[in-house]
This record gives structure tokens, sequence and C-alpha cells, in this order.
């Protein structure tokens, strides 16, 4: 790996990195907690793709496990962000017995990370995890991509209100891109409440089953963010806002379940420059998270649905701090979700005696 380890751009004081080759299956795992805290495992989901370098899935791990952490504060919990990475070819792979390596390498962490769906996963292969290791989340009645998708209607109804002083979508246009299980649930949700839906998604079989069962207009993949549309939602992977597609945005909202939507800081600011409302992504995207946390506080689902709707609450304080300062809702955001992590911190130094003790 060619990037000095501490000096990586998307370092930000994680806590913990580990790495993992297993010689049987030819699986190449990173772990990156950025931050834990009162005992508790750091949160966040594993995900499996066939990256083209391990700088390419270095730099992955770090930024998703610190966005984790925003993500969790910014949701009201008190769990610190991981994240887990593997690097295999989905297509090729022994997909059992890469999955059970995958479990006793999260096994052999000893409840630092719990773990559980992300990009590339099924909960099949979660179950088959589940062989090796019990650290995992998102396991319960509700599962992560449900509540997923209703959070992220809920941000979008948070930010409609915000610019037009009401949450009613009915006549509003909206493009997803993404039908996998968020995305497609997503329209299902959109549809309901009279938005008209514009769809994108590499794999055939979902879009069509998304043509089938909801007759909505599908594009090309490429040209989705550009579509004249109300709302662009992206489901799927991030780095879609970027120097070329910042240009050809026209939607008056950005508001998706994809992890870090910005390809860097800059392009949240330019958004707001071209008065594109962005939902910060982490929270957007936080129903998974709850979901996990649901089953690691061993709480009901009302416990969710609460939490759910708390979303609107956090993008008011985002959207109000972005008016009152003239600055970009991703700076907001940032701003509010470093000043709760700094008293988290602060809090974990008080309380752990190590750091406590006195100098020789």
């Amino acid at each position: 790996m060619k990037t000095v380890l501490f000096d990586h751009p998307e370092f930000d004081g994680h806590v913990n990195l580990y790495a993992h080759f297993d010689e049987k299956t030819g699986l190449k795992a990173i772990s990156a907690v950025h931050r834990a805290w009162h005992g508790k495992p750091a949160v966040g989901g594993c995900r499996l793709r066939n990256y083209r370098s391990a700088e390419e899935a270095f730099t992955d791990v770090l930024r998703l496990s610190k966005g984790m952490t925003y993500k969790s504060v910014l949701s009201g919990l008190d769990y610190g962000g991981s994240k887990s990475v593997m690097i295999a070819n989905p297509e090729t792979m022994n997909r059992r017995e890469t999955f059970l390596a995958m479990g006793d390498f999260v096994e052999s962490l000893g409840g630092k990370i719990s773990t559980g769906v992300d990009v590339g996963l099924s909960a099949a292969d979660v179950e088959i995890m589940g062989e090796r290791t019990s650290y995992l989340g998102g396991r319960g009645a509700l599962a992560p991509d449900l509540v997923t998708a209703h959070g992220v209607l809920t941000s979008i109804l948070a930010a409609v209100k915000h610019r037009r002083g009401s949450d009613d979508l009915q006549g509003l246009s909206v493009a997803v891109q993404g039908l996998g299980k968020v995305g497609f649930k997503l329209v299902e949700l959109l549809l309901e409440r009279g938005a008209r839906v514009i769809g994108a998604e590499v794999n055939r079989e979902a879009v069509a089953k998304a043509r089938d069962l909801h007759n909505i207009e599908i594009v090309d993949p490429s040209v989705i963010h550009a579509q004249e549309v109300d709302i662009y939602s992206p489901c799927a992977l991030g780095m879609v806002v970027n120097d070329i597609s910042i240009n050809q945005i026209s939607a008056g909202i950005v508001a998706g379940a994809a992890n870090n939507q910005l390809t860097r800081p800059e392009h949240g600011v330019a958004l707001a420059e071209k008065d594109i409302l962005y939902v910060p992504d982490y929270i957007s995207n936080c129903g998974g998270l709850l979901a996990v946390a649901s089953d690691l506080e061993k709480s009901d689902e009302s416990w969710v649905w609460n939490k759910v709707n708390e979303i609107s609450a956090t993008l008011h304080e985002v959207f109000t701090l972005a008016d009152r300062d003239e600055i970009a809702t991703s700076d907001a955001a940032d701003q509010i979700g470093k000043a709760r992590i700094d008293a988290f911190d602060q809090k974990h130094e008080r309380n752990n005696p190590i750091r406590q003790a006195p100098a020789a």
C-alpha cells in the first residue's frame, strides 16, 4: 500500500485498523474503527466489492467508518462507527467459504465491531457469517433496508417542507438512482404519496421488476442524475456528486440512501452555490444503523420508528444552521456532528482510568 497510514487524507483519528488475509479463499478484508465509546462495539456494515486495488479499498473503509460515527451521533446514538470491506470478486469467489472466512475474521476481533449487511451482501450472506461469529446486527424483525427506505423518505419530506412550506409530494418528480432493496422500496413509498418516479439500475432483473410492478420510467444509469426532476435520490454507490455531475444536476433537492455521495467536501459547497438543497447522506440513510442498534439495545419496533421520525428534527437543525450562517448543509451537518463526537471523546477520556493515570 503506497499511502502512509496516518497521513492518508481520509484518516480522521481512527482508533483501530485491522487487515486480514485468508489463504484458503483468497479473501482480503479490512475493518476500520473510527470511534468506540462506553465499552460498546463500533457499528457498521460489511461491504463486498471487487476493488481495483487495496488503496481504493482502504480509502473506502476510512471514509465509510467515519461516516458511520457521524451517522450514529446525528441519530441520537452513542455507538462509534466502523466499517468492513471485503476485496473479492463476487462472480468468481466461493461465496459460502468466503463468508465463513469473513465470519472468522470478525470473531477474531473479539466484539470490537458489530457488522451486518451492506452493498454486495444479502441477509443470507450474514447468516453464513453468523455460523462463525455472533458479532452481527440487523438480523431482527425489522430489515435494515426497509428502515433505510423510510428514513430516506422522511428526509425527502423534510427537505421538501423546508423548501416549499409543505411536505406534499403530489405531482413532484423524483429520480431514483439504484433499484435494489432500498431504492425499490423507496419507489413504492414515493408512488404512494403521489410522486412521479424515474428510475435507473444496472441490474436488468431489478429494472424488469420495477417496470412490471410499478410501470415507472427507466433511463440509463449514466444520465439519471441529469433528469429534469424536483428531487434526485442516489441510492446506489457513492461519489455521484463530482466535478462532472455537479454541472448536470438540475434537481432542487438531493437526498438518497447512498453513502459518500459527495466525491469531495467542496462538492457540498458547490451544490449550495447552485441553490440545491443537499440532505447529508449520513443523516438520510441512517435507517440501517437504527435497525442494527435496535438489535444491540434489544428494543422494540416502536423505538426504531420513533428514531426515524426524529430525522426531521435533526434536518431542521441542520437546515437552520446552514441558512443562518450561509454555509452548505454538508458543512452544517459536519459542524453539529463534530461537536457531538468531541463531546463523546471528552466524556470517554474522563471515564477511561488508563488515560487518567498520572505521569511517572
